[in-house]
């Protein structure tokens, strides 16, 4: 019984973690946000590459994702990780 409720608690802290925290990685912030905006399968399936525009002051790295509607998502470095700072259609 308190391996269960342990195991349960740490799939919580685990969940809160992955849901309110910045990526450490800039990829994984571009599936992340790709997962959460209903693409779970497109998430794990497209190939994504870095774009052209690196450090923009106000939307950070461009990465191009492959097969979506939306392609181009900006991420961002912070002090916690990584985070999706735009997406669209054009860079």
């Amino acid at each position: 019984m308190r391996k269960k409720t342990v195991g349960i608690i740490f799939l919580i802290v685990l969940l809160a973690y992955f849901l309110f925290f910045p990526s450490p990685g800039a990829e994984l912030a571009v599936r992340k946000q790709l997962f959460f905006s209903f693409h779970p399968i497109k998430a794990f399936s497209r190939s994504i590459h870095e774009g052209k525009i690196k450090n923009d002051p106000k939307y950070g790295d461009l990465y191009v994702v492959d097969g979506i509607d939306t392609p181009f998502v900006y991420v961002k470095k912070t002090a916690w990780g990584w985070r999706v700072t735009s997406s669209g259609s054009g860079p």
